[in-house]
C-alpha cells in the first residue's frame, strides 16, 4: 500500500456502517488503547454511529479504494477558557495498513484541521505502544505527563502517556 493511493476525508453519517466496523475492530483488538469498550459499543445499531459522525467530534478516515484503512478523531475544546486547544482521539489503523504511512497521513490531516481552530493539540497514548509514540513524536508531539492506572482491563492496569503539540511553535 502506498500513501499515494490513500484518500483522507471526513466520515459522514452515510459512512456509519464502515465506521462501526472499524471502531468495533479497534475496540476488540486494542482494548487498552481506548476508554470505551467493545461490549459497550457493539450493542449499538448503525444509526448510533451515524449520530456520532454528525456530532462535535470530526472523524477522518483513510480510504484505499473503498476500504476504510484507518481513522482518527479531532475534537475542539469548548468554552472561552479552553477553546484554544483540541484533542486527537480514537486513532486506529488496521493491521494490514500499518507501516504504510496511513497513520502519518491521518495525523497530518487531523493537525491541518486542528490548525484552523486551535493553538494546541493534545492526545493520550497507552504506555508501551512504541510505534504510536514514535509516530506522534515524528509529528512534533512531546510528552508532558503520565496518567498512572488510566485503564483497568481484566485486573491489569494500563498507564497513559500525555502528549501535546503547540501549533504556534512555542516551546
Amino acid at each position: 500500500m502506498t500513501t499515494h493511493a490513500i484518500e483522507i476525508r471526513r466520515l459522514l453519517p452515510a459512512d456509519a456502517a464502515l465506521y462501526r466496523d472499524i471502531r468495533l475492530e479497534a475496540l476488540r483488538f486494542s482494548p487498552e488503547a481506548f476508554g470505551s469498550a467493545y461490549e459497550t459499543e457493539s450493542v449499538h445499531p448503525v444509526g448510533w454511529f451515524a449520530e456520532r459522525l454528525a456530532g462535535a467530534v470530526v472523524i477522518l478516515g483513510a480510504f484505499r479504494g473503498g476500504e476504510l484503512a484507518g481513522i482518527v478523531g479531532f475534537i475542539a475544546a469548548e468554552g472561552p477558557k479552553r477553546q484554544h486547544k483540541g484533542a486527537l482521539v480514537s486513532m486506529y489503523v488496521r493491521q494490514q495498513a500499518r507501516r504504510a504511512g496511513v497513520g502519518r497521513l491521518l495525523v497530518d490531516a487531523a493537525l491541518a484541521l486542528a490548525a484552523q481552530s486551535v493553538e494546541l493539540v493534545q492526545l493520550v497514548v497507552v504506555k508501551g505502544n512504541e510505534p504510536a509514540c514514535r509516530l506522534y513524536q515524528r509529528a512534533g508531539f512531546v510528552e508532558y505527563g503520565l496518567e498512572k492506572h488510566a485503564l483497568k482491563i481484566d485486573g491489569h492496569y494500563y498507564d497513559d502517556i500525555l502528549m501535546a503539540k503547540d501549533l504556534l511553535g512555542r516551546a
